[in-house]
């Protein structure tokens, strides 16, 4: 984007993250010498390992697994926050880091777009609802 003429504010808003993000990336890809075709033609963990090694020795998060996660959502009574509790459990008797809660919604809800998922709520007669 920054070869296309975009500056580093613009490319912060449209990504969604700040401009120190796109300084850090942008410095650590000239320090590195790599081209505008070698970026692209990475995926995005071998990018990020070749980009900040420092951070590839950090322990990795588990990711959630999202199919999983949509399905059970739409079972009643079963909410985010509860999703959340049992995927740190999980994490914890696997002896993994977990996400905390407002970076898993946050991933979550990332999946629901990038997938373009929705939700039906069946609605409920107003004497259910008030019983």
């Amino acid at each position: 984007m920054l070869q296309n003429g975009y500056s580093q504010r613009r490319i912060a808003s449209t990504l969604r993250v700040s401009r120190n993000t796109v300084a850090r990336v942008v410095k650590a890809a000239s320090d590195h010498g790599l081209s505008k075709d070698a970026l692209e033609s990475m995926e995005e963990t071998e990018l990020h390992h070749t980009l900040f090694p420092e951070e590839a020795m950090l322990p990795t998060l588990v990711t959630p697994d999202f199919p999983y996660i949509h399905k059970e959502l739409l079972k009643n009574g079963v909410t985010l926050k509860l999703l959340w509790q049992e995927y740190v459990d999980n994490c914890r008797d696997a002896g993994k880091p977990p996400y905390g809660y407002s970076q898993y919604c946050k991933l979550y809800q990332d999946y629901v777009v990038r997938n373009k998922l929705t939700m039906h709520i069946q609605p409920q007669p107003v004497h259910q609802v008030y019983d």
